[in-house]
């Protein structure tokens, strides 16, 4: 059975929600203030995490190591998890495009679904 492409983006995408960056107004004060923080709670975010990590496996399997982990994590400590989710979401929504341009549109074959041959010597 394949990944369901569209659950798992609504998924990413509410990752991406969750760890937008925005200024929150300050206490009492119309303005913004300067400090930045994430649209959920931490709580939220990684519980999010939990499922998006396992998506991110599946669809960017070296994720950990190929999208760089310490860019922005002053601003933004979930900066390596929104690179990849918005890098897996291009993957999901255009992987057939992609298949299709780069020549690779053949059918995908699956060893666990194949019946195994048992030969046996006479």
């Amino acid at each position: 059975m394949g990944m369901d492409i569209e659950w798992a983006t609504s998924e990413l995408d509410a990752f991406l929600k969750l760890a937008e960056l925005y200024r929150p107004p300050a206490a009492n004060m119309p303005i913004a203030s300067s400090r930045m923080s994430n649209r959920g709670s931490r709580a939220e975010i990684v519980a999010s995490a939990q499922v998006v990590e396992q998506i991110l496996d599946r669809v960017l399997p070296n994720w950990r190591h190929d999208v760089p982990s310490d860019r922005n994590k002053t601003t933004n400590i979930w900066w390596q998890h929104v690179e990849a989710v918005q890098r897996a979401r291009t993957m999901l929504q255009r992987q057939t495009e992609l298949q299709e341009k780069l020549g690779d549109n053949a059918p995908l074959l699956n060893a666990a679904h194949l019946h195994r041959v048992c030969c046996t010597s006479r």
